[in-house]
């Protein structure tokens, strides 16, 4: 989408070029892998073959004869340098909880957990010995699919915490009264699917052993997390810990949490007192990064002789792989689903059971939306299948079952306080788009499919907080004025492409009467940025800018302070534009650079105890439950019924993000992670087969959109309510927790005539086209 660029507006607003672009695409970026340091070693990681198993012996003697390799280590090294962790979760209390360690500590259980960890001097040394270091495992049958785990009978992956159900690690439910009516069902199966940014995780970490220091440069989400984790389990003080989290390739989620491979290289950083650096392969990433979604869910909708939805409930089994992931856990999508289920309707009453399953399989872990597109995608696959059924119109039905707003806030049925709800317009929009993309002519069939997503943002301080987990949901943002008029700027935030730092420099020189080219950013750095959260649930410009806003605001009015009294004018007369002081009457009486100087070099001029200092700190907090936003998507799908093949010709969606500081990365966003929600609803799946042997061990397996695959992507913003100012909410999530759904729903609606319908995602063409063959008898 083309933007014109309005220069007498300010920064905010603008569709400007991202900071980092140019140095990125200079190949100048400064990822893990690029970092030269001396002295560095390499990592390989020996990792279980068998998904199931206690080791009995771990033979290294071969790999050690390999030229170049410095040592191999297994746990039993790593006993005193580094404690347990346990994926605990103060809020959800009496969860089964393993202990878990750097690497495996006699039993493995799920194929590619780490086992070994060989140092050499060279990658390919690394690699080498690693694949010679021979493990030994007395296996025993696995457990893959949810269902299975809690079955009676089957084998406890935990046996010293197993309870009644034996793979039970939490039930999350809440209860509410039958309502009556004709109940509707819908089953829906949501495959695992793997996160895969373009850059692997990695990490390189140099202990220096004389200063007693620690510097890990991470591809991470949160280096203050981090910082922390280290910490506290290697027993180094947190002030001789940094973390270091410059350029990102990618993240969505999975690089928010701590995986057993990367402790174990800072433990032999540790250890050896040298730098050393791991680099997961592509391949390593499919068997051991932390995965995403996993849901078996059945949904019933009440419904009362006039067509009103009076009650809707969800059973859902959600698989959480062999271990929850460490700090955050594993409890966030099941609990997100437990808030959002049924939360964009006002209907009566809205039960909710989902229990999580050990099973052996990697832990699954936070992925964008995180339990957003699975309470969307059945919420809205039930709704649907109620509207059916009362022969009604889907938009209208949908209208029709809203909160209102007209009396003051409304409360979902899980306690969500809707301040702000602006889904009819947001469905009227969508709904018209739709309505004007043209029919196939060649054969093919057409279905549209519309989801409404009450999205929760920029989260508070509660759920981390009483959960005893130490993530902050705070932003800090420092400013500080050169001599030359230019601005640096340091935020606790991180960019992993999504425009962060641009975004944070837009904000600040639109404050200030400045370009964004007169502000320098500083991220990612827990040494040099103030504390923050990183990023993580669409809270960069909803936590970070209001920050940046307000701390531009503090320095703005020091200058104007300062310039009023070289100027003898009244404050009040003064603004900031265009990198000047200007009057009331557009005079312009200062740079900004002169008066820095004056601050910098000639406080003499001023009167005695007046401020002139030119740094400032502002800290936002997000409200303590955080921000819902509203969305609507529409997909608009033709169907070959001869293959199955679905081709996607349209997805528009509508939004309402508040403030939009940059339309060209608010519009990446959306797309970026449409094309995450289409892979969701018709590519990809993480499989397996009953053994607990991965069937998707690479590209060639797991499939992922193309270029040549994606569709028009139509991204709609609602303008800012009179009086809003500056209120940016998230929009980074929206796209991959709507787009599943209303593609589900646009496959079933075309294929309803034929009496077909669709209840696992992904939908392939053979799953597609062996429904309609089974519709046909």
């Amino acid at each position: 989408m083309e933007h014109d660029t309005d220069a007498a507006a300010g920064p905010i607003g603008q569709p400007l070029t991202n900071v980092r672009w140019d140095r990125l695409i200079r190949g100048r970026g400064r990822f893990v892998a690029n970092r030269r340091h001396p002295d560095l070693a390499h990592a390989a990681v020996v990792r279980a073959m068998e998904p199931s198993g206690t080791i009995t012996a771990i033979d290294t003697a071969e790999a050690a004869a390999v030229p170049g390799v410095v040592a191999i280590f297994t746990q039993a090294d790593f006993e005193t340098v580094c404690t347990p962790w346990r994926a605990t979760h103060g809020l959800f209390a009496g969860a089964s909880v393993p202990p878990e360690y750097p690497l495996a500590r006699g039993e493995v259980r799920y194929v590619g957990e780490p086992v070994a960890l060989v140092v050499a001097e060279t990658a390919a040394a690394a690699r080498d010995a690693a694949d010679l270091v021979a493990v030994t495992l007395d296996a025993r049958p696995a457990v893959v699919s949810a269902t299975d785990a809690l079955a009676p009978g089957a084998p406890a992956l935990h046996p010293h915490l197993a309870g009644a159900e034996a793979n039970l690690h939490y039930r999350i439910a809440r209860e509410a009264p039958a309502t009556g009516g004709t109940r509707h069902t819908v089953h829906l199966t949501l495959s695992r699917v793997a996160p895969q940014p373009m850059e692997t995780r990695g990490v390189l970490a140099d202990y220096d052993p004389a200063e007693g220091t620690l510097t890990v440069v991470q591809s991470h989400q949160h280096p203050h997390q981090q910082q922390d984790i280290y910490a506290r389990h290697l027993g180094i003080p947190e002030h001789k810990v940094r973390v270091i989290a410059e350029d990102v390739g990618g993240a969505f989620g999975m690089k928010q949490q701590l995986h057993k491979d990367e402790m174990a290289t800072v433990c032999a950083a540790v250890v050896l007192g040298r730098a050393v650096r791991f680099i997961a392969t592509r391949g390593e990433s499919l068997l051991s990064d932390g995965q995403a979604r996993d849901h078996a869910m059945t949904a019933h909708a009440d419904v009362a002789a006039d067509g009103t939805v009076t009650g809707l409930s969800l059973s859902d089994v959600c698989g959480v792989g062999a271990f929850g992931l460490y700090p955050r856990t594993s409890f966030g999508e099941s609990g997100q689903m437990s808030r959002l289920f049924g939360a964009p309707y006002a209907v009566g009453s809205v039960a909710f059971e989902s229990r999580l399953a050990f099973q052996n399989r990697p832990p699954l872990g936070h992925y964008r939306g995180v339990g957003h597109p699975a309470a969307c995608l059945i919420t809205e696959a039930v709704m649907d299948k109620a509207a059916r059924a009362a022969d009604e119109d889907r938009v209208a039905f949908r209208k029709r079952h809203l909160h209102t707003l007209a009396n003051g806030p409304a409360t979902t049925a899980a306690g969500l306080v809707l301040h702000r709800y602006r889904m009819a317009e947001c469905l009227d929009l969508v709904a018209d788009r739709l309505a004007a993309v043209p029919a196939p002519a060649d054969g093919r069939i057409r279905g549209t499919g519309l989801a409404c997503l009450l999205e929760l943002t920029a989260p508070g301080s509660r759920y981390y907080g009483d959960g005893q987990i130490n993530v902050t949901a705070t932003e800090t943002v420092t400013l500080r004025m050169e001599p030359s008029g230019t601005v640096r700027l340091a935020s606790g935030h991180t960019d992993q492409g999504q425009g962060a730092d641009q975004m944070l420099a837009q904000v600040a020189a639109d404050v200030l009467g400045l370009t964004a080219d007169d502000i320098a950013v500083t991220t990612g750095d827990s040494a040099h940025s103030p504390y923050g959260g990183g990023a993580f649930g669409s809270r960069g410009t909803a936590v970070g800018g209001r920050a940046a806003y307000a701390a531009a605001g503090m320095l703005r009015d020091k200058l104007i302070a300062t310039a009023a009294l070289l100027h003898q004018r009244d404050p009040a007369d003064l603004s900031l534009a265009a990198g000047h002081v200007v009057a009331a009457d557009g005079t312009q009486l200062a740079t900004l650079a002169e008066v820095a100087r004056i601050c910098h070099f000639k406080p003499h001029l001023l009167p005695d105890g007046h401020d002139a200092s030119l740094s400032v700190v502002a800290r936002h907090v997000p409200p303590h439950d955080g921000m819902t936003a509203a969305a609507v998507f529409g997909a608009a799908v033709a169907i070959d019924p001869a293959t199955g093949e679905v081709t996607v010709e349209r997805l528009v969606t509508a939004h309402d993000c508040g403030t939009v500081v940059n339309p060209r990365s608010a519009e990446a966003q959306m797309m970026g992670g449409a094309m995450q929600g289409l892979g969701q609803a018709l590519y990809e799946a993480i499989r397996m087969d009953e053994s607990g042997q991965p069937l998707t061990g690479s590209f060639m397996d797991y499939a992922m959109p193309r270029a040549d695959m994606a569709p028009p992507v139509e991204v709609l913003h609602l303008a800012p309510l009179p009086g809003d100012g500056f209120a940016p909410h998230g929009v980074g999530e929206a796209g991959a927790s709507g787009v599943p759904a209303a593609v589900l729903l646009a496959v079933n609606d075309a294929l309803a005539p034929l009496g077909a319908e669709i209840t696992a995602l992904p939908a392939t063409a053979p799953d597609i086209w062996r429904a309609i063959r089974d519709a046909e008898g």
